[in-house]
């Protein structure tokens, strides 16, 4: 049976690989399996919903034009995603977790990585974790002077709704990642008492778009679930987005087999020992993938299937371990 699924899967790639956006190069490095696995994704969520939204995390090393990185690479890559996330994009922690401001040469670096998506019409989306209000502040504001979508949020847990103003709140009509003003994060949902309060926490912010997780507890949300957060309070349709790494499996996903406990597959590499629980995976491997996509049990059907406008795609820089090798 596994060996039929598989199969399928491989059929599946081999149509998406042969049509638009999954059209590049197909060298084997790293870099390039990465940027083919996200026109895969791409390709599928189109031919199913062609208004489905796509953004990725992590990316913004995929934009420079090295050896084994071409342009036409980069190209795919920015024809993929509508748009594109980088964390600590100004303000980072420093060893003894004070926030300190990113070097000059690292903003500027990101400002010409960032300038190919830009002229693309692609969204880009900083997420910056500084606990000073005032600094916050000032995040959001260099960001939207660059040209970008910044937040700046006091942890990076991503447990709880910012008790603060939403900046550039608006009654605006949001269709695409590129509209949009502002965005919440809110992936681990354990702190609020049950589903019901919530999704009536998250219906009451006032932001463009929601990027939230597929599940809450042990069950995925539901169509109607999905469908009571698209309009935003003050007024105007918002975008919810569903979180799913493509770089790492975890051990408490749904996906996840009991026996991969005792000895995991070899696709799925070293642990990462900053999250416990994930682990790198061979991102190219027709097992992966099939996790991914393809069927109606897969991660990303799950997530189309629940009527979410798109995907938040995690991880993407994990082409990264796998160059080091």
């Amino acid at each position: 049976m596994l060996k039929k699924l598989l199969t399928s899967v491989l059929a599946l790639t081999s149509l998406f690989s042969m049509a638009g956006c999954a059209t590049a190069e197909q060298h084997t490095t790293p870099e390039t399996a990465m940027v083919n696995l996200l026109g895969e994704i791409r390709e599928y969520a189109q031919h199913k919903n062609p208004n489905f939204q796509l953004i990725g995390n992590g990316a913004a090393g995929l934009l420079e034009e090295t050896p084994a990185n071409s342009t036409t690479n980069i190209d795919h890559l920015v024809s993929c995603l509508d748009g594109f996330l980088t964390e600590s994009a100004y303000y980072t922690q420093s060893e003894n977790g004070r926030t300190q401001k990113q070097s000059q040469e690292y903003v500027a670096y990101l400002k010409d990585m960032f300038a190919k998506v830009k002229a693309a019409d692609k969204a880009v989306w900083t997420l910056d974790y500084i606990e000073d209000p005032r600094l916050q502040s000032e995040d959001e504001k260099k960001g939207r002077k660059d040209g970008y979508v910044s937040i700046a949020l006091s942890g990076a847990n991503l447990d709880a709704i910012p008790q603060r103003q939403v900046p550039f709140a608006n009654m605006k009509d949001i269709y695409r990642i590129q509209d949009a003003q502002n965005f919440l994060f809110l992936l681990n949902p354990g702190s609020f008492s049950d589903k019901t309060t919530y999704l009536e926490s998250l219906g009451n912010t006032e932001y463009d778009v929601l990027v939230i997780d597929l599940y809450y507890g042990n069950a995925p949300l539901t169509k109607e679930d999905v469908y009571t957060l698209k309009k935003k309070p003050q007024g105007g349709k918002r975008l919810v987005v569903a979180y799913m790494s493509v770089g790492e499996a975890a051990d408490y996903r749904p996906y996840w087999q009991e026996k991969w406990n005792q000895k995991r597959p070899d696709w799925i590499r070293d642990a990462n020992p900053a999250w416990p629980g994930s682990y790198k995976v061979q991102y190219w491997s027709p097992q992966w993938k099939h996790i991914l996509y393809g069927s109606d049990t897969a991660y990303l059907d799950q997530i189309m299937n629940a009527g979410f406008d798109g995907v938040f795609l995690d991880v993407i820089d994990a082409w990264q371990y796998f160059a080091k090798k």
